[in-house]
């Protein structure tokens, strides 16, 4: 065989090594952290310290980076790194059950290091031993790092409690929930409420009343 056919077939059988290991990384959706696989004791101090927001009131109507999603973002206060953290709310606004509540530190990790989805992906964790489909976990669910710095969904013993999850798609009831596992309060020891305008959920409450001139 001559040196450049065994050349070819060579840079051949790297090049699908390389597209196979990138595709199935994407197609897994795994996020990784170097940051918190190395320090993993700080990431855990991070969701057991007390964190505080001062909005009593979470009103939500802006448009966020995404034009379909409404967005609210506010500094939590804490002690325990000096980057800026944020508690951030995204609500579809075509679907006001499905939310997300995140906690970021774009200093620390560019991406949410807690986080809570309503709706949407089955997420699959990907743990040594034990297959993908025996890890799928449906939303709602939350979202945190192991100490292998790798991102898993979860369920609190409410999500797994059938009437208990259906009761927390109520957002206000919700955030209750998040604000206890993230170990966040508004102030000292309270929750906030949540509103979000009807307007741009795309309610209109302006058409004629389809039931008007109806006597029951």
């Amino acid at each position: 065989m001559n040196e450049s056919l065994i050349k070819f077939r060579l840079n051949n059988q790297i090049s699908i090594h390389l597209t196979v290991e990138v595709n199935y990384r994407f197609l897994m959706g795994i996020t990784r952290s170097l940051k918190v696989k190395e320090d993993y004791l700080y990431y855990k101090k991070l969701l057991s310290e007390r964190k505080s927001i001062f909005s009593e009131v979470i009103e939500i109507n802006e448009v966020g980076n995404n034009a379909n999603t409404l967005e609210f973002e506010e500094v939590v206060k804490q002690e325990i790194m000096g980057a800026k953290m944020l508690f951030i709310v995204n609500v579809k606004c075509s679907n006001y059950k499905f939310f997300q509540f995140k906690i970021r530190a774009k200093e620390y990790i560019p991406y949410p290091f807690f986080r809570f989805d309503s709706d949407g992906d089955t997420h699959r964790n990907r743990v040594d031993g034990i297959t993908l489909v025996e890890n799928a976990v449906t939303t709602p669910h939350f979202h945190k790092f192991n100490e292998k710095g790798t991102e898993i969904a979860y369920k609190t013993d409410k999500l797994l409690n059938e009437k208990e999850a259906k009761a927390l798609e109520d957002i206000n009831l919700c955030v209750a929930h998040f604000f206890h596992e993230a170990n966040l309060r508004v102030k000292e020891n309270s929750f906030p409420q949540v509103k979000i305008s009807s307007n741009s959920l795309g309610i209109d409450f302006s058409k004629t009343d389809p039931n008007e001139n109806i006597v029951f």
